[in-house]
């Protein structure tokens, strides 16, 4: 496994803004902290997060030209030498995402703008971009929503690219693109319990029904899907695929938690990083749930500590998925 390499795909990237304002009231004049600011976008954490445990990756997609510097900048002073920016510039505003966290209340409020419109040529550039990269022996991570101007044909001929040259295609996108891609061919989904009672149609409020609904759109089942991650919030995640079914929380008291902003991003960072080094699915996930707990344990959303990891890691129960 370690001719392998990441590259994560982000179409719509945004510039986060997390803000802490205790007792947050709409309508009302309030004093903010601000926690963060950065480059982000669900490829970008990806690739931050996967940087910060030592393993290498390849970070393009689309952004404004005017924010280009600021990504290419952000990205090799917090990448520590193992990001590879290769992101392309387009015309428009790179869209501002705002968290708001209430520590007090314990409460989470995001505002997403919508981003900005992609022309044609922009998704001839980018598919053509991943054509190049897409190579056997690469996963390639597709993450986070489309920019309006792109199509779900447009993610479909980027899979087909991966599919046609060898390599590994991971989704983590909305629920209703994942919607228009059934019937693909994908090694990896990612998706949480709305996302796959949105696709299943079934619920998924206990874990068994959690991996009954994920059993239904893998491969084995009839689907067109060879793994899937089914994340769970506090309750950790399952994954399934051929020959594995695992269930993996780590315990963590309530009033450690400062954040969830980039937790399922930090996940699948985890899970990959581990995968390419050994074929153990069981050590994957355990790192995978330890650094998306070491992520909602920072008070700086998309930056781990990696001793966290390892402690986490080690205290990571691991069991079969339940059964029906």
């Amino acid at each position: 496994m370690a001719d392998f390499r990441i590259v994560t795909v982000t179409l719509n990237p945004a510039i986060d803004r997390v803000v802490a304002v205790p007792q947050f009231r709409v309508g009302t004049h309030a004093k903010a902290q601000r926690i963060g600011w950065y480059p982000a976008g669900k490829g970008i954490n990806v690739s931050r997060v996967l940087a910060a445990l030592g393993t290498r990756s390849i970070a393009t997609g689309l952004v404004g030209n005017d924010e280009l510097g600021l990504f290419e900048e952000n990205l090799k002073q917090h990448g520590h030498g193992r990001i590879t920016t290769q992101m392309l510039a387009v015309r428009g505003r790179t869209r501002d995402n705002i968290t708001i966290i209430d520590h007090i209340d314990d409460t989470e409020t995001h505002l997403r703008d919508e981003g900005f419109t992609v022309q044609r040529e922009d998704m001839r550039r980018i598919m053509s971009k991943v054509g190049m990269l897409a190579r056997d022996g690469a996963i390639v991570c597709f993450c986070g929503s489309m920019p309006p101007g792109a199509t779900t044909g447009d993610l479909r001929s980027m899979l087909h690219r991966c599919e046609e040259s060898g390599a590994l295609a991971v989704v983590d996108t909305s629920e209703h693109v994942l919607e228009d891609l059934r019937g693909e061919s994908i090694w990896m989904v990612k998706v949480n319990a709305q996302e796959l009672t949105t696709l299943t149609g079934m619920p998924t409020e206990t874990e068994t029904q959690t991996a009954e609904a994920a059993r239904t759109i893998l491969r084995t089942s009839g689907g067109t899907v060879d793994h899937v991650i089914a994340t769970r919030g506090a309750d950790g995640a399952l994954l399934l695929g051929p020959g594995v079914e695992l269930s993996a929380k780590v315990a963590v008291h309530p009033g450690l938690i400062a954040n969830t902003v980039g937790c399922g991003d930090s996940l699948l960072a985890g899970l990959l990083a581990a995968h390419i080094r050994s074929a153990d699915w069981e050590a994957a996930l355990k790192r995978g749930v330890a650094t998306a707990t070491a992520n909602a344990v920072s008070r700086t959303p998309g930056t781990i500590s990696t001793d966290d990891v390892r402690q986490y890691a080690e205290a990571a129960i691991i069991t079969q998925a339940a059964a029906v």
